[in-house]
């Protein structure tokens, strides 16, 4: 996990739901970090770097809905020492331009491959296994010239881990299930802010909410760029003292009987239902859609883990305003598996 000051809120409450690393944290606060390995690069550079030999990487407002350390041990993981999830976008539908006639593959020295986009707000390496591979994708960040930042082949760091694992025909196993959307119903209008990525059994385990991210903190300038009366901007008023407003009423799913060369994400916009800023992915209009299906948040295993969240978040901003945070531990010299957390 790599932390900026704006995520310290969704990071904090992403490690507090973790009991299992409650009594484990490690973190690295370093001003020896190369200049341009920020942003998306910065996640490169953490696992590159890291002391653990198996690493689960997460992002900071990336929530799991259970303790995740079972992945360590699952088939997926031992067998090809490293596991990957797919993005919303694929060649038929894709926000960046990864296709067929993409000048990347020419660029790479590799044919087309026709699958999935890969999201890496979760990733698994077992870093002993395959350092030729991360050595790769060090090569594809952090090379200069960077061809694959300035001719846009690529958006960040979300595809370069696949890359480097296919140009090498290095294992990996890539999640079959494909992401489903957390987010509000509203007016019969559908708005997911998360997206929602399974284990191997097609299990929900990751909450990653990248449209709409924890601060713990009111944000009267962005409620006041809203269509929607300021406490009506996403969803009624809360009952509760958290700030950060709910955005997991429903969760809508790709249907596991449906074939997945039919799975098609829309990017929108949802006025007057949602603000004009926030951005939806999904479906607007589910009663439309056969081949997804809509469920109540509330009906799942996991229904009260945005409470938790938010009250953390909450808690995070308190802790950060009152100047009392104080990170503990040392950074483990010895190899071991465990989450890898880089605070900057």
């Amino acid at each position: 996990m790599v932390v900026y000051p704006k995520l310290l809120a969704s990071a904090y409450a992403t490690i507090r739901v973790l009991p299992p690393f409650n009594q484990r944290r490690w973190h690295l606060v370093s001003s020896d970090i190369q200049p341009h390995s920020k942003g998306f690069l910065s996640k490169i550079f953490a696992i590159y770097n890291s002391h653990f030999d198996r690493v689960l990487f997460l992002d900071a407002d990336n929530v799991p809905v259970r303790d995740p350390s079972y992945l360590f041990s699952s088939t997926e993981f031992t067998t090809n020492g490293a596991v990957f999830w797919s993005d919303f976008w694929h060649p038929r539908r894709t926000l960046f331009n990864l296709h067929g006639r993409s000048m990347l593959w020419e660029l790479l020295d590799m044919p087309f491959v026709d699958m999935f986009e890969q999201e890496s707000g979760q990733l698994l390496i077992d870093r002993t296994r395959h350092a030729a591979p991360l050595e790769l994708v060090y090569f594809y960040a952090f090379h200069q010239p960077n061809f694959l930042e300035k001719l846009e082949l690529v958006y960040g760091d979300k595809d370069l881990f696949r890359l480097a694992w296919l140009k090498l025909n290095a294992a990996f196993h890539m999640i079959l299930a494909v992401p489903a959307m957390a987010g509000r119903f509203e007016n019969s209008s559908f708005c997911g802010m998360t997206m929602v990525q399974h284990d191997a059994k097609g299990e929900v385990l990751f909450l990653h909410r990248n449209q709409h991210k924890l601060t713990g903190e009111r944000q009267e300038e962005v409620r006041k760029e809203s269509t929607a009366e300021p406490e009506a901007a996403l969803g009624a008023i809360q009952s509760d003292e958290y700030p950060d407003p709910v955005i997991w009423t429903h969760l809508l799913s790709f249907r596991k009987e449906a074939d997945v060369k039919f799975y098609s994400i829309d990017a929108y916009r949802a006025t007057p239902d949602f603000p004009q800023w926030q951005p939806c992915y999904g479906k607007r209009y589910v009663e439309k859609q056969k081949l997804f299906e809509l469920h109540e948040f509330a009906n799942t295993s996991f229904a009260g883990i945005e409470s938790d969240i938010r009250h953390f978040a909450f808690e995070a901003a308190r802790l950060r305003h009152s100047r009392e945070i104080e990170w503990i531990g040392a950074h483990p010299s010895n190899t071991t598996e465990g989450l890898n957390f880089t605070y900057d």
